[in-house]
């Protein structure tokens, strides 16, 4: 017996009508849908830019995030996702959105920047300093990259490149406080105390709370034999970061050193004493949870 063959349509208005019923579509309909989506998208990605730019990083956060989910294969928001979370102190979220970027093949000197600085943050000095000086080559004009940089060099004990990058990044920004107050780390490690507490006082001129600013001042006084003066600087620190054990061991070495006074000495280093114990409970809290 013969298949009997579907019937042909024998008009324009039934061919059109039968394409329809197999599914198909006007690419010129679809077209138009796709570029009102479009425009839509790149609408909503205007109104997170301004979020951004002024200064609103939250809503900025929650614009992006909702484009990058309506768009997954858009990098521009991505690339401020990664910038939002890294601004916000959110590395392992920053950290995740650079993954996907340099699995799309995007670079870019300010996320190389990033990236180095989340490395040194974590204290993989060899990819920070991979990242810092790429960014520093490609692009030595970005914000903090000079700084940053130096403060990779100093940890790897390059003091002398070290010393280079804070010299440029004070160039370029002279009010740059982490910069400066890098020059007073040097200056210490060089045994320069006049020229450390100087660096030091001129960070502390662009920012009061900068914590190892009041730090280094301390132990340049300390070696200039201005325990007063000293101890007032390390006493400052600590009420700037008061989970921050350090200034309380110099506060013990100055009072009985050069005070005399090993009661308050014992004062201080049992202070000292009793924030290391409590850092070290909360990271053990924390690593059970």
């Amino acid at each position: 017996m013969a298949l009997a063959l579907p019937a042909q349509p024998n008009s324009a208005e039934d061919t059109v009508r039968h394409l329809f019923e197999l599914g198909y579509v006007d690419p010129d309909v679809v077209a138009a849908r796709e570029g009102t989506l479009r425009r839509e998208l790149e609408a909503e990605f205007q109104q997170a830019l301004k979020s951004f730019e002024r200064g609103d990083l939250q809503e900025a956060l929650d614009r992006f995030e909702k484009l990058a989910a309506d768009d997954p294969n858009w990098v521009a928001p991505r690339q401020l996702l990664a910038e939002i979370h890294y601004r916000l102190g959110d590395l392992p979220r920053a950290e995740k959105q650079l993954e996907w970027l340099t699995l799309h093949a995007v670079e870019h000197p300010r996320l190389a920047l990033i990236a180095g600085a989340i490395a040194l943050a974590r204290r993989d000095m060899s990819e920070a300093l991979e990242g810092l000086k790429y960014a520093a080559s490609t692009d030595p004009n970005l914000p903090s990259v000079h700084t940053l940089l130096g403060a990779t060099l100093v940890r790897l004990g390059r003091l002398t490149e070290a010393q280079h990058a804070f010299e440029r990044a004070i160039k370029q920004h002279v009010t740059d406080a982490q910069a400066l107050d890098g020059m007073a780390g040097i200056h210490l490690r060089k045994s320069n105390f006049a020229d450390a507490a100087g660096a030091a006082l001129e960070a502390l001129d662009q920012d009061m709370q900068l914590f190892r600013a009041h730090y280094h001042l301390g132990i340049a006084l300390a070696h200039l034999d201005r325990p007063d003066d000293a101890i007032t600087a390390f006493e400052t620190s600590a009420k700037v970061n008061a989970n921050n054990a350090a200034p309380f061991r110099w506060l013990a070495r100055v009072a009985e050193e050069q005070l005399g006074d090993a009661d308050r000495a014992r004062q201080y280093l049992e202070r000292g004493i009793e924030i290391a114990r409590r850092r070290v409970l909360a990271r053990r809290q924390s690593a059970r949870t």
